[in-house]
């Protein structure tokens, strides 16, 4: 959009310089200099000298005549070649015009029109049954998020064309949040819930978006929607347990207990769940055998103390480099005084069966942002290290910020 604003702009002004240059060109040059009044001059100058000659006697009538004519001749002949000339330049200047507004035209219209973009979507439009199969059909852990993106974008499309589809729009919504995608997902898990409010499936994948994002009112909304389906379904261990990862994050500690007590007695022991659960309750309890800690030092680079925020938000979290964008721990809060101390356990996971203490190496990534979304943006602030994890004791990592996404 800047570029056809200005592409306009420019158009505007050598319209402009087009229109007044005649008048420009007037008040710019010397009259005396100007070559079209000087041979009128000069003609009617040597007129009057013919004239005087042929008083005095020094010439005949018809020489002065003969005389006359050729003067006349003269004068006419110069100023057609002058106006020729004017024509010319005139013609060159609309030339190089016409030129400049096809080629400002063309640019304007390639951007406006995202032509790359148009390509980008014809691609993915003719790979969409391959792109669904591997996605949908064969789980394949090999599908690059290049590839996801365009398949999100060609489902996009067909859902453009073909709005009543809840199932559509539950995989659109499950392709943004693996894409980190969070606002977008939200979005398309409610227009499949408009459709079809009975679909749980698509209730359990809202709440888990809305919990991703770890805003308050989120985490409230998605709290109400975990409640309805364990109240519908005591058996749906993949609801309560995120209604536990829930209650801790809003301080809700007797329900996130409670929840997590609910969901162990309902599992076995040789369940491999059963044991993260059983944590997560001694951890509740202030069981210090049970923590997993990660105090964080998170500093700004020197260079990049400009750059922060007025009022802006610090999100940091732990994730497995093999496992994509998705966190197992996760702490969002308004942006304070730099540098800052932060600690992350098991506690600020995301799903129950994924946690700190879960991963063998982290990556953990400190980033400031000026709204509330998780996922990246170009123009903020991120700084990132590797570190070996180690179950059960208390760590301690410096990360610095000292980089802008691009």
């Amino acid at each position: 959009m800047t570029v056809l604003w200005s592409g306009f702009a420019v158009l505007i002004v050598f319209a402009a310089l087009l229109i007044f240059w005649p008048w420009l060109g007037r008040r710019i040059a010397d009259p005396k200099l100007d070559s079209q009044n000087l041979n009128i001059r000069l003609t009617r100058q040597r007129l009057n000298e013919l004239q005087r000659e042929v008083q005095e006697g020094l010439i005949g009538k018809e020489d002065q005549q003969q005389a006359e004519q050729e003067l006349k001749l003269a004068l006419a002949q110069e100023q057609s070649s002058e106006q020729r000339s004017g024509k010319s330049f005139s013609v060159l200047v609309l030339t190089i015009g016409l030129l400049l507004a096809l080629a400002v035209a063309g640019g304007s219209y390639w951007k406006a029109n995202e032509i790359g973009d148009l390509r980008h979507w014809q691609q993915a439009k003719s790979e969409i049954g391959e792109l669904g199969k591997r996605v949908v059909v064969d789980a394949d852990p090999s599908v690059t998020a290049q590839e996801l993106q365009r398949f999100a974008l060609a489902l996009r499309t067909r859902l453009w064309r073909e709005p009543d589809a809840p199932e559509g729009w539950l995989l659109l919504g499950r392709l943004h949040a693996s894409l980190n995608r969070l606002d977008s997902a939200i979005q398309a898990y409610e227009k499949s819930l408009d459709l079809d409010p009975t679909r749980d499936s698509a209730k359990m994948s809202l709440a888990q978006a809305l919990v991703m994002t770890a805003s308050e009112t989120n985490l409230q909304r998605a709290s109400g929607i975990l409640r309805k389906l364990t109240e519908k379904d005591k058996s749906n261990h993949s609801a309560m347990g995120l209604l536990a990862i829930t209650a801790t994050q809003l301080g809700q500690n007797d329900l996130a207990l409670d929840s997590w007590r609910e969901l162990q007695s309902q599992l076995p022991e040789s369940d491999p769940m059963y044991a993260s659960v059983a944590e997560r309750i001694a951890a509740l309890n202030g069981s210090e055998s049970a923590v997993t800690e990660l105090q964080l030092k998170i500093s700004v680079a020197p260079e990049l103390t400009s750059k922060l925020p007025e009022q802006g938000y610090l999100v940091v979290f732990a994730r497995d480099p093999q496992k994509g964008n998705m966190p197992a721990a996760v702490i969002r809060q308004p942006l304070d005084t730099m540098p800052l101390t932060l600690t992350l356990t098991d506690a600020n996971a995301m799903m129950a069966d994924y946690r700190l203490s879960d991963l063998n190496q982290a990556q953990l990534i400190a980033r400031i942002s000026q709204d509330a979304d998780v996922s990246s943006q170009a123009g903020e602030l991120e700084g990132e290290v590797s570190i070996t994890i180690q179950a059960g004791t208390i760590m301690q990592q410096s990360i610095v910020i000292n980089r802008e996404i691009k």
